[in-house]
């Protein structure tokens, strides 16, 4: 079983942003994710890398990641705890997150 900081590590390690492609980074951050949860890597109430976490392991702006963030919120995938940081809120295979 993993403990809180080895699921945030595996969930960094399966994140790959292209610089180059034509894909935005918040698109990729956010496929990454649903990548994660859709192989069962991360269930529900799981905690998600911080914002600070990602900027750092991904080289990407604190917009980038928030804007990811707050378009799997909009869809119910991601919920926030204030003070406690990002979590899966629901696992189902029929989200669209595009």
């Amino acid at each position: 079983m993993y403990n809180g900081n080895d699921m945030k590590r595996k969930i960094l390690n399966n994140i790959a942003i292209d610089k180059e492609s034509i894909t935005p980074k918040y698109r990729q951050l956010m496929d990454g994710i649903m990548g994660s949860v859709e192989k069962g890597e991360i269930g529900k109430d799981e905690g998600l890398p911080s914002l600070h976490e990602i900027c750092t392991e991904l080289n990407v702006s604190k917009s980038t990641a928030e804007k990811a963030y707050n378009k799997l919120k909009s869809k119910g995938v991601v919920r926030s705890v204030r003070g406690k940081g990002y979590f899966i809120a629901m696992i189902s295979k029929n989200y669209n997150v595009h």
